[in-house]
């Protein structure tokens, strides 16, 4: 493995979790491959204060830009 690929995995391995998703679409981008579309059941349970339902597109738009 050359060393601009070893020093790419340290960096990578260094990232907090909510960098990957965006560098992972990056080099995606780079390789012009189809992403590969994962078909799982959605499951979940959720515990909120009483405004969630009104808060619920702050909340979403807020989590949307994280993943940015």
């Amino acid at each position: 493995m050359s060393v601009m690929r070893e020093e790419l995995h340290h960096l990578v391995d260094r990232l907090p979790e909510e960098k990957v998703a965006p560098l992972l679409r990056l080099v995606r981008d780079q390789l012009d491959e189809r992403p590969v579309v994962r078909d799982l059941p959605f499951i979940g349970m959720l515990e909120a204060e009483p405004d969630f339902a009104e808060r619920s597109e702050e909340i979403l738009c807020s989590e949307d830009n994280h993943s940015l």
